[in-house]
């Protein structure tokens, strides 16, 4: 809905020309009430003037309109924009209107087409659209990171007007976050929070805040840190919410999501997350939809792990609902991705002794799904992962009729190291090597030349995670399997 705040003197006029087009006065209101209603798209006319105020939130391009004399061309023309209807738009003005070339470079930077030279020369008189126009439209040549800051700096050096300012400043450090400069984002946007003329100005930079926060964020946590930011989102969905924005509620949710899970607060987390999901869903935002399923889906099975057993089969039904979405033609990685994370679901999940054939069968299922996608050429790195993961859970898995579990986790393990390297993926080697040392435990040997080579192979994939990683822990468990070996040989 548009609304729109005028004079008593102006009301009539304003709304005879909404009142002018067939059933336009269904999308637009007219008042003089200057509380207009939360989450409506607002124009003002005032003294024979049209206003557009600052979109905060992202609801439209960044680009600012100037005032333009209150005409019936003019009105609708901005009214449609509004609406989203640009060509209905442009059928109101003439290309010698004030208003032509800034509604002309607002509709570039909307749908991405390239900018000219003329209409970027036009535009050059306001250095907030300039720098608008350089980061985020298609220009050519592209502007550098470098360039792009410089600008931002002379835009806001130019701004004379504090709001201005803020919202300028709010698109600087979206390319301070864009650009990785999180801890560069984070003290500019707490020097334009100290200057911020506005609540709306406050909150889209309390919004930018929170997310270089985010962004920033490193293991170990600091749980005073998570702390504070926690706090932080939750304050900003509320206004958010109070505003009916629910799209930027949702974004913001996905990040709160996370850092209550940092916290281990999974309650609060799943909280965040299913409103993240009802409000893709009432946007129809697949896409987003989707991604934000994963998250709770990846939710429920950290908490299952994490003294929550009672959450597996929740996290099932969530990783499947993802797949109404992320479906393998149009979204393999993403396919393979949840069939990866039901393979080791259905192989941890607890299970009476007569179930758990049908649950292995399942994990079995799932991890071929994921590697027919996760293929050793294309995806490597994830291709080696599925094995190791899939060989882990074969150690577990009831003895099969058919085949020998122990034997193709083996190979599976092999597949991986094959990848897995120790100049490439030193860690990721030394676990897999555990993992197949494990296995060789409980493996049969078949005569006692084959104990002796499988003995010499133990002993020599003990020493190389040895050389592979400094971790006490992982040290640790080599000793131990090193310590168990010397006992062996003793046997042997």
């Amino acid at each position: 809905m548009i609304t729109i705040v005028t004079t008593i003197e102006e009301h009539s006029a304003v709304a005879k020309t909404i009142a002018s087009v067939h059933r336009l006065d269904e999308l637009v209101t007219v008042t003089t009430d200057r509380a207009a209603r939360e989450g409506d798209k607002i124009v003002y006319v005032t003294q024979g003037i049209i206003k557009s105020p600052i979109d905060w939130f992202d609801t439209e391009p960044p680009y600012r309109y100037p005032d333009v004399p209150l005409t019936e061309s003019n009105l609708l023309a901005v009214i449609f924009d509004k609406l989203g209807n640009q060509q209905q738009a442009f059928q109101w003005l003439s290309e010698t209107d004030k208003l032509y070339p800034h509604l002309l470079a607002a509709t570039y930077l909307r749908f991405g087409y390239e900018f000219t030279d003329e209409l970027i020369e036009t535009i050059r008189i306001s250095s907030h659209n300039e720098v608008i126009v350089q980061h985020y439209g298609n220009v050519n040549p592209k502007k550098s990171f470098k360039v792009l800051r410089e600008s931002y700096t002379n835009a806001l050096d130019a701004a004379t007007d504090k709001e201005m300012k803020s919202y300028t400043a709010k698109h600087y450090l979206n390319l301070l976050i864009d650009g990785g400069l999180y801890e560069d984002a984070i003290k500019a946007a707490r020097l334009f929070l100290d200057k911020a003329g506005t609540k709306e100005a406050t909150l889209a930079l309390k919004i930018q805040l929170a997310t270089a926060l985010f962004k920033n964020l490193s293991v170990p946590y600091d749980q005073e840190k998570l702390k504070y930011l926690g706090e932080l989102q939750s304050e900003c969905i509320a206004e958010l919410e109070q505003r009916g924005l629910q799209l930027n509620v949702a974004l913001l949710a996905m990040d709160a999501c996370d850092v209550a899970n940092f916290r281990n607060d999974f309650p609060q987390a799943k909280t965040y997350i299913t409103k993240a999901i009802q409000y893709f869903k009432e946007e129809n935002i697949d896409e987003f939809l989707g991604e934000a399923g994963l998250k709770k889906a990846h939710l429920l099975y950290n908490w299952s792990k994490n003294g929550s057993p009672q959450y597996y089969k929740a996290a099932i039904n969530a990783f499947q609902d993802t797949l109404k979405v992320f479906k393998r033609d149009r979204y393999p990685e993403h396919f393979a991705d949840v069939q990866h994370n039901l393979g080791l679901i259905y192989s941890e999940i607890p299970a009476a002794e007569e179930e758990k054939p049908i649950w292995t069968a399942f994990s079995a299922s799932a991890f071929k799904e994921a590697l027919r996608i996760y293929t050793k050429e294309g995806y490597p790195y994830e291709h080696a992962m599925v094995c190791h993961n899939y060989a882990t859970a074969l150690m577990h898995f009831p003895p099969a009729k058919l085949h020998d579990n122990f034997k193709r986790s083996n190979g599976l393990f092999e597949e991986a190291l094959k990848i897995r390297t120790a100049e490439e993926y030193p860690m990721e080697r030394a676990l897999t090597l555990l993992n197949q040392l494990e296995l060789a435990w409980l493996m049969h040997n078949a005569d006692n030349s084959e104990e002796g080579k499988r003995y010499a192979e133990m002993k020599a994939k003990a020493h190389e995670v040895k050389a592979l990683v400094q971790s006490e822990n992982l040290l640790a468990v080599v000793t131990e399997h090193l310590s168990k070996l010397e006992q062996l040989k003793e046997v042997i």
